[in-house]
């Protein structure tokens, strides 16, 4: 039986590991210990545990246990599931429990969904497993749906998402908007309730419509013996409650079945269910009501596109449906992208896939011009469109307003460079879609073809090793119609580069592509992946330079405006940026000059008259250098740096054979108060250095 609504809310956080050692204080409340990551490792808390066996490598990057338990908690979160693959693969050999490190590597694949891998490294593992093997049935179960899944067909209608927001399991039904549909949402009479129910804490909620004398709920029963089954209940004339009737096993399985919808328009009920024939964990099912006296056709999974081999929780279907009976849309609850398996709810849109056009087989890689325009999936809900307001949208690249330049009569005409750039096509459409179908943040190429259609293509990407890795991604999030393509880009004169858009693309992305000059706001300077704070007070807008110490400088607001960049200094602070943060000019992708501190007043008549471009040398910066040592750490010091390290953000290079560990570049203000932090933690040798880039 599977437990349900057990994730608990933690705050993300990120550690880099061998070499690099990075805490937060308001992320950690305690000292990793091997006790306390085995212990939120059994609890199912895989975040947490992530976290600590993160912090616990650092220390001791050779101890196989926090090796195999780290590269465990990694596949557990869809970003970090390609490197807990990698990491597990590089343990053969090393560990006891073989058929276990072979299970959660076959677990990986089948998220990913790799059937193929997945079912040889289920037989694997089997074969080295134990008998008392905790996992051993999952994995017989698993192998089972992997071996059924080997051909699965591609989907017949594509989803795209919007409005995500990460919900709680317990409670997700309160964050779904009924104001315009025919249905509402509360939770089950305590008298339908069981017994069994109430000792469990467990209440369905219940999607009615006010119109219907049924209502349709789940409940684990007297017994339990079948885990959770959908129930119906008559509503009575003078308003009173039938008692429940269980669903026949025509309906109902062995396994969880949960979150029934009656959908009028298809005259089905809607529900999730994690029997065998799920592409893994919870799949969306719909069983048809094929007489008046309740009964009802054989449930089928619902469209390829809306289920993953991750968990499908829930839909709340629109109250109408395609031209080819296919649900039109809704809000759906997945954790297929969510942090560390979270629930994630998200408005919902299908398109049938009969718009498409005929595409030739992946063997024959594609090759097309296109024109340079690249668009991001991240987007503010209020810019996201429906389809069905794209459908007569004409593809056109904006002109920006800006002023003329005028030309020599004899200036060169130049002549146009094209060059090939790898890419994934995704879909060919009848009009511009919206790309929340795809995962957030990819970049995409546009291009219009001469019979109206429009190709989509993920890219570009600089090799094939990165385009393979994005196309199982792009598969893991349940696309299956994409093949690899060369994409044709002609390269802009530069006249037409003064026609460039005046703000950067959303999304996160390296300066380089940043050409020419920019202004953009510098909130920080470190190694590794932004937190989720900085994502949620950026919203997700951010550049990097890549550093050649392996550091990065944290970019966002990029604009060609230094206007409009100074006015949104005082608004990142608010949000919570660092009140440091200062104003850069970049030049290619490469910082230059700070054009200003954070000194500046908010009225933005003053904001203009503090401008001044001094070079980048004029700010110091300090760092305090805390220890260092030859061989391995003691374990007194080894506590007192985890200890500091929730006090101060703390990094560590070799130097000569030497392990020395340093804070992060800071003012000289909060460089002494780290020197006195250190100094209290026993660290007496700890002194103050200028920091040189």
């Amino acid at each position: 039986m599977k437990l349900l609504f057990s994730n608990i809310d933690i705050h993300p956080f990120s550690l880099m590991i061998l070499g690099l050692v990075s805490f937060c204080a308001t992320a950690q409340n305690n000292i990793p210990t091997s006790s306390t990551a085995a212990s939120f490792f059994m609890e199912g808390d895989m975040s947490e545990a992530n976290r600590q066996y993160g912090a616990l490598l650092s220390i001791e990057p050779d101890q196989l246990d926090f090796q195999y338990y780290y590269a465990v908690t990694c596949t557990a979160d869809s970003t970090l599931r390609e490197e807990g693959i990698q990491r597990l693969i590089a343990l053969e050999g090393e560990m006891a429990s073989e058929g276990e490190r072979l299970f959660f590597l076959a677990l990986a694949y089948h998220h990913i969904e790799d059937f193929k891998q997945a079912t040889k490294f289920f037989q694997r593992a089997i074969a080295n497993a134990e008998k008392k093997s905790e996992w051993l049935n999952e994995a017989e179960f698993r192998m089972g749906q992997c071996e059924a899944l080997q051909d699965l067909a591609p989907p017949t209608i594509s989803i795209s998402h919007s409005s995500k927001n990460e919900v709680e399991l317990s409670n997700f039904f309160r964050s779904i908007p009924t104001e315009s549909s025919p249905f509402r949402i509360t939770l089950v009479p305590t008298l339908l309730r069981s017994k069994l129910d109430k000792k469990r804490g467990w209440v369905s909620p219940v999607v009615y419509n006010p119109e219907s004398d049924v209502i349709y709920f789940c409940s684990y029963g007297n017994k339990g013996a079948t885990g959770l089954d959908i129930y119906t209940s008559k509503i009575n004339p003078d308003g009173s409650l039938s008692e429940s009737q269980r669903l026949p096993d025509s309906v109902n399985s062995a396994a969880d079945d949960m979150n029934p919808v009656y959908h009028k328009e298809t005259e089905s009920i809607i529900f999730a269910s994690d029997r065998a024939s799920s592409l893994g964990g919870f799949d969306l099912f719909s069983a048809k009501l094929i007489s008046p006296n309740g009964k009802y056709g054989s449930p089928e999974r619902l469209p390829r596109a809306w289920n993953t081999s991750s968990n499908e929780y829930f839909l709340f279907p629109d109250s109408n449906a395609l031209a080819d009976g296919n649900l039109s849309g809704g809000w759906l609850v997945s954790d297929r992208a969510g942090h560390f398996s979270s629930a994630v709810l998200c408005r919902s849109h299908a398109v049938s896939n009969t718009i498409l056009e005929p595409v030739a087989q992946e063997q024959q890689e594609d090759s097309v011009e296109v024109a340079p325009i690249a668009i991001q999936s991240s987007r503010h809900d209020s810019e996201i469109k429906e389809v069905a307001v794209l459908e007569n949208t004409n593809v056109a690249q904006e002109e920006p307003v800006l002023e003329s330049v005028q030309e020599p009569a004899n200036a060169p005409v130049q002549a146009p460079v094209q060059t090939s750039e790898l890419a994934i096509q995704v879909g060919v459409f009848k009009s511009l879609p919206d790309v929340g179908f795809l995962p957030e943040n990819t970049e995409i190429i546009v291009k219009a073809l001469p019979n109206g259609l429009i190709k989509v293509f993920v890219g570009p990407f600089v090799n094939e090793e990165e385009r393979r890795k994005a196309k199982v991604e792009l598969i893991a999030y349940g696309l299956e119609d994409v093949f690899n393509a060369t994409v044709i880009q002609t390269e802009e004169n530069e006249k037409e580069r003064q026609t460039m858009p005046l703000m950067a693309l959303e999304g996160i992305h390296p300066t380089d592509t940043l050409t020419g000059t920019w202004y953009a706001v510098q909130i920080g300077a470190f190694s590794g992946e932004p937190s989720q704070p900085m994502l949620t007070m950026t919203q997700g807008n951010l550049f990097y330079e890549v550093l050649s110490d392996g550091l990065k400088r944290w970019y966002t607001e990029a604009s060609r405006s230094v206007d409009q960049t100074l006015e949104m200094l005082p608004v990142l602070i608010e949000r919570g940026a660092r009140e440091d943060a200062f104003i850069v000019k970049l030049e290619n992708g490469k910082r230059t000059k700070i054009i200003a501190m954070n000194s500046v007043a908010r009225d933005r008549v003053d904001i203009q008259a503090t401008v001044t471009e001094a070079p980048v040398s004029s700010v110091a910066f300090y760092r305090v250098r805390i220890a260092s040592f030859v061989n391995s750490i003691p374990a007194v010091e080894a506590a007192a740096l985890l200890h500091l390290g929730t006090l101060v953000t703390v990094r560590s290079i070799e130097i000569a054979g030497e392990k020395v560990y340093f804070t992060s570049k800071l003012p000289l203000e909060e460089a002494e108060r780290a020197f006195e932090l250190s100094v209290q933690e026993g660290f007496k040798n700890a002194r103050i250095e200028k920091y040189n880039e």
